[in-house]
């Protein structure tokens, strides 16, 4: 039998704001897994509906910030009590060997984080489209490894995310370990990521918000931007797009809505900052 007593506990973070909706789900995929040190730590942007009447059922911590998703998963961290590190969005779902696997990766083979692969929920046209679009860079060899489970030391080590970012901060994150010499190793059980349906003004709106925040993150990492953000990684992987004609139609609608989006949020943080500096 093993002693459990010995075993490193984890720490799951979850930033959630009005998530009644998931949380349920997210934190249910928790308890079952098959590693059984862990904490889940909630850090709730002051819901206005039952995403904590909901969390209470669970054997979870719950913390209070007004905050954006880096101060907050920062926050949690320094909160918590764990040897480990995952963060997750409250949307998502665990395999029952998602923290098992991730602990044997850290304890076996040295790494100081794990990128764990997704696979979509969706339903609707557009969330398909999503979907195919979210298995292309799953079989990108190029796109750019992003963690979500952490020794909380090297964690800690690299100062965890950069809270003036609020577009990319898991992309400067990976970045930041790949300069510290930090070995990332990548899972093989994805995490679910329930997208239900998606509307297109949903699209545009969160690319809009994070068209505002991007030149912060540009002037802090401008060869990743380009790296993460470039059309020419669709050109390079056309034969798996093109697996799919119909999803590639809309995957080239999402981003043309994405971009010009993005290029209006630009737009506004410039025109902001450039009345403030009057």
């Amino acid at each position: 039998m093993k002693n459990r007593n010995a075993e490193p506990l984890v720490s799951i973070i979850i930033p959630v704001y009005n998530s009644q909706q998931t949380i349920q789900r997210c934190l249910q995929s928790i308890a079952d897994q098959t590693y059984k040190k862990i904490e889940t730590i909630i850090v709730d942007r002051y819901s206005s509906d039952k995403t904590i009447q909901i969390a209470k059922q669970f054997n979870v911590k719950i913390l209070r910030l007004n905050s954006e998703r880096s101060l907050a998963k920062n926050f949690g961290a320094k909160k918590s009590s764990g040897k480990f590190l995952l963060f997750m969005d409250s949307d998502m779902e665990l395999h029952p060997k998602t923290v098992e696997e991730c602990i044997v990766l850290c304890n076996e083979k040295n790494f100081d984080a794990v990128m764990i692969p997704e696979t979509t929920i969706a339903y609707g046209f557009w969330a398909r489209c999503r979907k195919h679009e979210r298995d292309f860079y799953n079989n990108d060899s190029n796109f750019f490894l992003m963690p979500r489970f952490f020794n909380k030391k090297t964690f800690l080590n690299v100062q965890g995310f950069d809270e003036r970012l609020v577009l990319g901060e898991d992309f400067d994150l990976a970045r930041r370990y790949e300069k510290r010499g930090y070995h990332i190793g990548v899972a093989t059980l994805p995490i679910k990521h329930i997208e239900g349906k998606l509307a297109l003004t949903k699209v545009i709106l969160k690319a809009y918000y994070y068209g505002k925040s991007f030149v912060p993150f540009f002037f802090k990492n401008p060869t990743l931007t380009l790296r993460g953000y470039s059309p020419t990684r669709f050109v390079r992987n056309i034969k798996f797009l093109l697996k799919q004609p119909a999803y590639l139609f809309g995957i080239l609608v999402i981003k043309l809505l994405e971009y010009v989006s993005y290029a209006i949020g630009v737009f506004a943080y410039v025109l902001s900052h450039t009345i403030f500096l009057r």
